[in-house]
C-alpha cells in the first residue's frame, strides 16, 4: 500500500486499465475454447429444444382441450382449437425428429423406438379424439334443442295461464281455481326443470340429473291433472301442445346426458392418458439428446469457472490496493473541504487542514487548499470579531435609546404627581402660615388644623407611593439579568402597558387584551423579553399618532398555538405595513422614521428573541394593521433542543 502511494493517479488508473485487459484476454481465450467444443453441439441442441418446446405447448394445449370440453364449460370452439394447435405441435415433432435420424444415426437407436411409439400413441389419440369432437358436436347441438324446447314449453304454458285469467275476471268457480292452481304448478316446476338443466349444463353431476327428473315427473303429473280437468277445445289444444314440447325436451336432455357421460367417463379419461404418453415418449427423446450435451458443457464449465475465478481473485486483489489507495486520497480530501465547510456554517470552532496521503495529484490540490484554508480562517476570524461589535455597538445603541424614551416616559409619569404634590404643599403654606386659617388657641382649631394636616399628608404619600411604583416598574426594565427567572407572560404585558399607560392616555389610544387563563410560567430573561414588548407597543403607538387614526387601538392576545407554544399577538389598527418594505423591517439600520428613528430597533428585537430567548418573530399584515407574532418554546422543547 505504502508503494502504491508512491505513484501518481494517472499511473494508477493506467495499471487498472491495464489489469482488466489482461483479465479479459485471459477470459477470451478461455471462452473460445468453450465454443469451438459447444459449437458441434449447437444445432443437436436447437433441435432437442425445439421438441422440448413443442411438447410442452402439446401439453398446455390439451390442458386447454380438457377445460373446455369436459362438460363443466360449455366451449366446444375452444376445445377444438385446442385440438387442432396440438395436432400442428405433434407434426412439428415429428419433423424435428426426423431431421434429428437423418443428422446422426447411431446416436439415437433407441430413439427411434421411443418415435414408433409415440407415433401409435399418437394414432390412437386422433381417434379418440374424433370421436370427442363428434360428441362435442352432438353436445352442442342438443343443447340447442334443449333451449327450444325449453322456451317452447315456457311459452306454451304461459299461453294457458295468461288465457285461465281471462276466465278469472268473468266468472271463479271451483274447477276454475283448481285449472289454475295446476297451470301455476305446471308454470312454477317449468322454470324450476329449466334451472335444473343449466346448472347441469354448468356442472354435470348425478345430483343435479336427479333434480332435474324429479321436478319434470312433477310437472308432467299437474299436466295429466290439468288435462282431467281440461274441457273445451283451446284448453285440450294448449295441453297437447304442451305435451309434446315436453317430451321433445326430455328427449333432447337424455340425449345430452348420454353424449356427455361418454365424452365425460370415456373419451376425456383415454385423451388424458394417450396425451401423457405423447409427452413421456417426446420427453425421453429430448433428455437423451441433452444428456451428452450436458456432460460436455460441464466440462467447459468446470475449467472456464476455475480460470475465471482465478482471474477474478487477481483483479480485486490488485483492484482493491489501487483502489483504496486513490479513494483514501479522495476521502482525506473530501473530509477535509467537509470540515472547512462546517468551520464556515459555524459549527466547528476551527478548520482543521487536509491530511495529506502519498504524491498525487490530489495530495498537490490539498497543499494547495491547506494554504487557503489558513488565509481564509483568518480572514473569518477577523470578520467574525467586527461583527462581534458591530452587533454589541448596535445592542448599546439601541439600549441607550430605549433608556431615553424611558426616561421621557418617566417624566411624564412623574409630571402630575409633582404637580400635585407642590399644589398640596402650597395649600398647606397658605392655611398653616399665611392666613393662619386655624385658631391654635382653642381646641376646637387645633383639631381642625390636625385633621387637615393629616389628609393633606395622606394624600402627599400616596403620591409618593405612586411615584415609587412607577420607580420600580421602569427599574425592571433597567435589569440586565444574566439568569432566567420564572415569570408569567400576561404580567409581564401588564407591567409593560403600565409603563406606556399615561402615552395611550394622552393620545386617546386604546388597549384591548385578551389573555388566556391556562397559561404556566415561563422560564426566560424578563427584562429583555420586556424591552422587545416595549419596542413594538411603542412603534405601533407612533404609527397611530403619526397617521392620525380615529378610534386607535391596540389589540393584545395571550394564548398557546396548534403546537403547544405560548403567543404573543400585537396588533394595530393602522393600516398595516406597505408590502414593499414589509421583509426589510428586520434589517438593521432600516427605519420608517426619517430621522427621529435608528433602525435598531426591531432588528435588536428579532437578535434578542431568537439568540437569548428561545423565540421568534413573525411580522404580517391584516385587515386591521401590522400584527406582530412572538412564539416562545416551552421549557419542555426547550430542553430537547438543549
Amino acid at each position: 500500500m505504502n508503494i502504491l502511494n508512491r505513484f501518481s493517479i494517472q499511473f494508477k488508473t493506467y495499471l487498472l486499465v491495464l489489469l482488466s485487459v489482461v483479465v479479459a484476454i485471459t477470459l477470451s481465450l478461455v471462452s473460445s475454447n468453450g465454443i469451438h467444443i459447444i459449437e458441434n453441439e449447437v444445432n443437436e441442441l436447437i433441435l432437442v429444444n425445439n421438441i422440448e418446446r413443442h411438447t410442452y405447448r402439446t401439453l398446455l394445449e390439451e390442458k386447454n382441450y380438457l377445460l373446455h370440453a369436459n362438460g363443466s364449460v360449455i366451449d366446444h370452439v375452444v376445445a377444438k382449437e385446442a385440438f387442432d394447435n396440438v395436432n400442428r405441435f405433434l407434426q412439428a415433432i415429428y419433423h424435428n425428429l426426423d431431421v434429428l435420424e437423418a443428422r446422426d444415426k447411431d446416436s439415437y437407436k433407441d430413439a427411434k423406438n421411443k418415435i414408433k411409439s409415440a407415433r401409435k400413441a399418437i394414432a390412437a389419440y386422433e381417434v379418440v379424439y374424433k370421436r370427442g369432437v363428434y360428441l362435442l358436436d352432438e353436445l352442442e347441438k342438443e343443447r340447442l334443442n334443449l333451449q327450444f324446447q325449453g322456451e317452447k314449453i315456457t311459452q306454451e304454458i304461459q299461453e294457458y295461464v295468461e288465457a285461465k285469467r281471462v276466465d278469472v275476471r268473468v266468472k271463479l268457480s271451483q274447477k276454475t281455481i283448481e285449472k289454475i292452481n295446476a297451470g301455476s304448478n305446471i308454470w312454477q316446476y317449468t322454470y324450476m326443470t329449466r334451472a335444473d338443466e343449466k346448472r347441469y349444463l354448468l356442472s354435470p353431476d348425478d345430483k343435479q340429473y336427479e333434480d332435474f327428473k324429479k321436478d319434470f315427473a312433477f310437472m308432467m303429473k299437474e299436466l295429466h291433472r290439468l288435462k282431467k280437468l281440461s274441457s273445451g277445445s283451446f284448453e285440450y289444444e294448449k295441453i297437447t301442445l304442451f305435451h309434446e314440447a315436453a317430451s321433445l325436451y326430455a328427449q333432447a336432455m337424455h340425449a345430452w346426458v348420454k353424449h356427455n357421460k361418454e365424452h365425460v367417463q370415456s373419451i376425456l379419461p383415454q385423451t388424458r392418458e394417450l396425451a401423457q404418453v405423447v409427452i413421456e415418449q417426446t420427453q425421453n427423446i429430448a433428455n437423451g439428446a441433452v444428456e451428452d450435451i450436458s456432460k460436455k458443457r460441464k466440462a467447459i464449465a468446470n475449467v472456464s469457472l476455475a480460470v475465471t475465478i482465478m482471474s477474478i481473485i487477481f483483479g480485486i486483489v490488485f483492484g482493491v490496493l489501487i483502489s483504496r489507495s486513490i479513494s483514501k486520497s479522495i476521502l482525506n480530501f473530501q473530509e477535509g473541504l467537509l470540515n472547512f465547510f462546517r468551520y464556515l456554517d459555524r459549527r466547528e470552532n476551527s478548520a482543521k487542514q487536509i491530511e495529506i496521503c502519498g504524491n498525487n495529484e490530489i495530495s498537490e490540490m490539498a497543499i494547495v487548499v491547506n494554504e487557503n484554508i489558513v488565509k481564509i480562517e483568518e480572514v473569518m476570524e477577523k470578520k467574525l470579531e467586527q461583527m462581534r461589535l458591530k452587533d454589541e455597538q448596535m445592542r448599546k445603541q439601541s439600549r441607550l435609546a430605549q433608556m431615553g424614551e424611558m426616561l421621557s416616559m418617566i417624566a411624564h409619569q412623574w409630571r402630575q404627581p409633582l404637580g400635585a404634590i407642590s399644589a398640596t404643599t402650597s395649600d398647606m403654606e397658605v392655611r398653616l402660615f399665611k392666613r393662619r386659617m386655624y385658631d391654635l388657641s382653642t381646641s376646637v382649631g387645633q383639631d381642625k388644623m390636625e385633621a387637615y394636616t393629616l389628609e393633606q399628608l395622606h394624600s402627599i404619600n400616596a403620591l409618593i407611593q405612586h411615584l415609587s411604583l412607577t420607580i420600580d416598574d421602569f427599574k425592571d426594565f433597567f435589569k440586565s439579568n444574566k439568569e432566567e427567572n420564572p415569570f408569567l407572560l400576561a404580567a409581564l404585558m401588564d407591567k409593560t402597558l403600565n409603563l406606556t399607560r399615561h402615552l395611550f392616555k394622552s393620545k386617546g389610544i386604546d388597549v384591548i387584551k385578551s389573555y388566556a387563563t391556562n397559561l404556566e410560567e415561563l422560564m426566560n430573561y424578563e427584562s429583555e423579553v420586556m424591552q422587545v414588548l416595549l419596542n413594538i407597543i411603542h412603534n405601533s403607538a407612533d404609527v397611530l399618532i403619526e397617521r392620525k387614526i380615529e378610534n386607535a387601538s391596540i389589540y393584545i392576545t395571550i394564548e398557546k398555538n396548534r403546537l403547544g407554544k405560548q403567543t404573543i399577538i400585537i396588533e394595530d389598527n393602522a393600516g398595516g405595513i406597505d408590502e414593499d418594505i414589509l421583509s426589510k423591517i428586520f434589517d438593521p439600520y432600516f427605519s420608517t422614521k426619517d430621522k427621529n428613528g435608528t433602525g435598531l430597533g426591531l432588528y435588536m428585537s428579532q437578535m434578542i428573541l431568537q439568540e437569548h430567548c428561545r423565540a421568534s418573530i413573525n411580522v404580517r399584515n391584516t385587515n386591521r394593521g401590522a400584527c406582530f407574532i412572538l412564539e416562545f418554546s416551552s421549557d419542555k422543547e426547550v430542553s430537547n433542543d438543549l
